[in-house]
């Protein structure tokens, strides 16, 4: 494809000042071929106003799957719109499978199971997989980055014949957004929906060559957790089946203890939870720990998988304590009374609910963003064990003296109309750009 005048006057000033960057561009200028290479297969079937947009999203880590959810839904229900599900098992690390004759598939049995349509097993036999480039695709989505993908499915790959759409599974609430997008991953992008102007801004500096272009672009259509989060308020919860109470806390403890992101509590409170669980009878504790954590833990040394063990016993041995599995949390939030975690993207899920958030892990060196300083300011901070036994029993007693603050902050910056519409956001800027 070749470049007309006006394109190329926009590239070049921004073309050398790459080449002078030199390695800060060497992402985008990679990425440039392969955007060009879709732009003429764009032009060449170029869309009708009678023809189906198809759109795939990449399915692989259910847990992020809460973030693409609502969009999916609503593409679903609009005649304009095919859409597939392209389950990739969650066991492949650095492009390789683990186990490939192993041909099971638990992230496509689980889309299955719970009744999603269009669901396409990436496995179709030992070191095979489905071959996406087939559905021609106008877009694919995706919410986690390349490094677990196998390699036909990547953003290298696939940006070569569909715009590849980005909706990251974690917020940025600390000012580290560079850290929240992946430099090469970013290049192939072809939109970012960005959840704040900050992580919108970043990307943009890191892609100048391609925005200028109009190869990608980055664009806050709403937060598409929230609105996940607060459509799921009638959904019924398998985690509280235990629970015989009526007040209800979670404990959601950081898999990391790296301190740029506040660390992990764990280690410090979990016998605390197991007291607080012998102490109050009519309280019940579901453990929700990152996916990552009890591994991660155990791989870095920091516990030992008979301390793991021990305690999943302890919690078993309890009639008012669990360790929740289930992959969705949305309706969890819901059926509880209060959440007590670390640092954790989900914050902004659970304020949603306007319920009371217990903070463990807070630091005055940590620079957070405008939206968790927001959520902080009618959150209690706890720094020891008293600290925090004596807020949950104050908020179990119905002593909740930050509720009309945190209503009044939840109302106006987060259940807002943009935010509340981020899909439907979303679906008209697929439109536009597919049919422009």
């Amino acid at each position: 494809m070749e470049l007309n005048r006006e394109q190329l006057k926009t590239l070049m000033p921004w073309l050398i000042t790459g080449i002078r960057w030199g390695k800060n561009r060497k992402n985008e200028l990679s990425a440039l071929k392969r955007h060009l290479h879709r732009k003429q297969l764009q032009i060449r079937n170029r869309k009708t106003s009678d023809s189906k947009i198809v759109v795939v999203f990449i399915c692989q880590y259910i847990p992020a799957w809460s973030k693409n959810k609502q969009l999916y839904e609503v593409l679903c229900n609009d005649s304009r719109f095919k859409t597939y599900l392209l389950c990739i098992p969650n066991r492949v690390s650095n492009h390789e499978i683990q186990h490939p004759e192993d041909l099971s598939n638990d992230v496509y049995d689980y889309f299955l199971e719970n009744g999603y349509n269009c669901v396409i097993n990436a496995i179709v036999g030992e070191n095979k997989w489905f071959n996406l480039e087939n559905l021609h695709p106008d877009y694919v989505f995706y919410n986690r980055y390349d490094r677990p993908m196998p390699l036909p499915y990547t953003s290298t790959s696939v940006s070569a014949y569909a715009k590849v759409c980005l909706i990251v599974y974690g917020c940025a609430l600390l000012r580290i957004e560079e850290r929240m997008i992946d430099k090469a991953f970013a290049a192939n992008t072809f939109c970012f929906f960005a959840e704040s102007d900050g992580i919108r801004k970043v990307f943009y500096q890191w892609n100048t060559i391609l925005c200028k272009l109009r190869l990608s672009n980055a664009v806050c259509c709403g937060i598409p957790a929230v609105e996940n989060a607060y459509k799921a308020k009638d959904d019924i919860s398998r985690s509280w089946l235990f629970s015989k109470n009526d007040f209800r806390v979670i404990y959601a403890p950081r898999w990391t203890m790296d301190s740029a992101w506040g660390g992990s509590s764990f280690l410090k409170y979990k016998d605390t939870f197991i007291r607080i669980a012998d102490m109050y009878s009519n309280i019940d504790i579901l453990v929700r720990p990152h996916p990552l954590m009890f591994d991660h833990f155990v791989n870095s040394g920091i516990m030992t998988k008979n301390d793991v063990e021990n305690f999943n016993q302890s919690c078993k041995e309890r009639n008012n304590i669990r360790i929740d599995g289930e992959k969705e949390y949305h309706a969890t939030f819901w059926n509880s009374s209060v959440l007590v975690c670390d640092y954790s993207s989900m914050i902004i899920e659970y304020f949603c609910c306007a319920k009371p958030i217990i903070y463990l892990t807070y630091k005055e060196d940590i620079e957070y963003t405008d939206q968790m300083k927001l959520m902080l300011e009618c959150s209690y901070i706890v720094n020891t064990e008293d600290e925090l036994i004596k807020t949950i029993e104050q908020l179990a007693n119905g002593n909740d003296p930050l509720a009309v603050k945190r209503n009044e902050i939840c109302n106006k910056f987060f259940l807002n109309d943009v935010n509340l519409h981020a899909s439907a956001n979303m679906k008209q800027l697929l439109i536009d750009k597919c049919y422009s």
